[in-house]
């Protein structure tokens, strides 16, 4: 079992992980696999406040420079409005670094000299012109152009002596060997990957089955368990949650599957020279707001697990006496689900905004306008409102909870699900019924505390009714006194007397105080008994008796009459 357990752990541990890493990849834009991008004059000092401070008055234009995957330098140039030099410049720098790592070249010569024309330093790869460095490149490296020059042509002549070693025939086998170790890595991940959905899936298929689906199944259920109800119903609700668990984990898994296939394919793109280019696209926009999504989902599924879990130990813990435990089991059960919503709509509305600033979406002024906008519909969804305060004032009273059973208006049955806008209850017959909470103005809990049989007993009228009460009173007793009824029934059953007489016979009434959702399967034991007692003591039913009269056929206070 310990070693299942690990087991379990460890593929937890190992989806989770891939999804945070696929997240992180796709949230991110790194330049290459296993590599720090070479920008090392991007953190020189002011420099921040100097880009952002162009960057405002849209005077100047940056971009990076890149070969094979990897980011260099930064260059800039004026802005012109529509067109965009700043690309032109970068690819006409990046097509003649590119040429020259193709070459195969057996020297490399950058150097910098001196334009006559310009006075500005001019950088030359094996005597063939690169790019000028220009004042706003220096500018917003805060240094001399010469000395930016230099700095640059080492940064160059680093770069094509990398790309010409990673060009050679020895490392891009080492690179392929490398790749198919990953890819093996990839296959047997994902192969263990498999084999968890398909046993989740299957806990989860033995979970459903187990679970009872209405009231009927509920009380077939205790019974033949000899359970109390409300822990058949607490029962339900673990098994519920441990179904839900075990999807969340096979979701998981199956996330894990694709972040270990995108991740493989992602390293092996960055192994080699001619497709690391490929990396940033895969991290574009699109794939960005994707893992956004991901991650939006995986923190709900957790936030859900979480939440459970808090409240499962809150339920164990030893603050709760046992008195209240059950009560206590139902309504943190329905805090939980309340606060589960609550947590989803924050992690989704969050995620939500990241996406937009993801796209290029200005929040400012968009989290501004959410204040008129709510003003707005908070006047065209007066009835959400209401639901949302009703179920609020619900929860606080403790008035029901889910697993308790109610009725409201005309509708009765367990509770199984409720938030601050609806309540869900199931029938019977397993429909389910649903309830704006701000239509709930009366409602009937059948089981918070305890519960009552009532028992109205119709007696035959030629009865002899001392003896027809004390029949009763030695059922109820002897029910009371047995040792697995004792638990169920909380104070002696009372036998109340003769509540009525007529025709049919005398009416006798009997209480019988219970657990909660007890009732009726006390009630059922009780009537079964009192009809082998009545059997046993020569104690008739009460019948309608026919009324006798001369004269023409009638009835006479709905009593049947015959003519004679």
């Amino acid at each position: 079992m310990r070693i299942r357990q690990r087991i379990r752990a460890k593929w937890n541990f190992a989806a989770v992980v891939g999804a945070i890493a696929l997240i992180l990849m796709l949230v991110s834009t790194p330049t290459a696999f296993g590599q720090t991008p070479q920008i090392p004059n991007l953190n020189w000092p002011g420099l921040n406040n100097l880009l952002l401070s162009i960057d405002r008055n849209r005077a100047v234009e940056t971009s990076t420079v890149s070969l094979d995957g990897y980011r260099l330098l930064t260059i800039a140039t004026p802005a012109t409005g529509n067109s965009n030099p700043i690309e032109q410049r970068v690819k006409t720098i990046e097509d003649r670094l590119k040429q020259v790592a193709s070459s195969n070249f057996d020297r490399l010569a950058v150097t910098t000299q001196i334009d006559r024309s310009s006075s500005l330093p001019i950088i030359s790869v094996n005597d063939r012109y690169l790019m000028t460095v220009t004042t706003l490149d220096a500018q917003i490296q805060g240094s001399e152009p010469q000395r930016v020059a230099d700095e640059y042509a080492e940064i160059f002549k680093s770069a094509l002596l990398r790309a010409k070693r990673e060009r050679q025939p020895e490392f891009l086998m080492r690179q392929g060997v490398i790749a198919l170790g990953i890819l093996i890595a990839a296959s047997v991940t994902s192969k263990v990957f498999a084999i968890g959905q398909r046993r989740y899936q299957k806990q989860k298929h033995r979970l459903e089955a187990e679970t009872p689906e209405n009231l009927t199944d509920i009380a077939e259920e205790s019974d033949r368990s000899n359970v109390a109800p409300e822990l058949v119903v607490q029962q339900q609700l673990i098994k519920q949650r441990q179904s839900n668990t075990s999807d969340f984990k096979r979701r998981l898994l199956h996330l894990g599957q694709a972040v270990v296939w995108g991740g493989s394919i992602f390293a092996i793109l960055g192994l080699f020279p001619y497709t690391r280019w490929l990396q940033p696209s895969i991290v574009s926009g699109p794939l960005q707001i994707l893992g956004i999504a991901i991650g939006t989902y995986v923190l709900v599924r957790l936030g859900d697990l979480a939440i459970a879990r808090f409240f499962e130990a809150v339920q164990k813990s030893e603050f709760l006496t046992a008195g209240i435990t059950q009560r206590q089991a139902l309504r943190l059960s329905t805090l939980s689900q309340v606060l589960k919503s609550v947590a989803t709509i924050i992690i989704v509305t969050t995620g939500v905004l990241i996406s937009l600033s993801v796209i290029g979406v200005d929040l400012v002024p968009l989290l501004a306008g959410a204040g008129l906008i709510g003003l707005a519909i908070s006047f065209a969804a007066q009835s959400v409102i209401k639901d949302a305060i009703n179920g609020f004032l619900i929860l606080v009273e403790d008035q029901y909870a889910v697993g308790d059973i109610i009725s409201i208006g005309e509708a009765t049955g367990l509770v199984e699900n409720i938030n601050l806008r609806i309540t869900q209850l199931r029938d019977s017959e397993g429909k389910l019924i649903t309830i704006p909470n701000n239509t709930i103005t009366v409602v009937e809990n059948l089981s918070k505390d305890w519960s009552r049989v009532d028992l109205r007993i119709k007696i035959a009228y030629n009865t002899n009714p001392d003896r027809a009460l004390e029949v009763l009173r030695e059922i109820a007793e002897e029910m009371y006194r047995d040792r697995y009824w004792q638990t169920q029934i909380v104070e002696l059953p009372e036998v109340l007397g003769i509540e009525d007489i007529d025709r049919s016979g005398m009416l006798i009434r009997v209480w019988l105080k219970t657990q909660p959702l007890q009732q009726w399967r006390v009630a059922r034991e009780f009537r079964r008994r009192l009809k082998l007692a009545i059997e046993e003591k020569g104690i008739e039913i009460g019948n309608p008796q026919p009324f006798l009269q001369f004269g023409e056929s009638g009835t006479v206070d709905g009593s049947a009459v015959e003519s004679i």
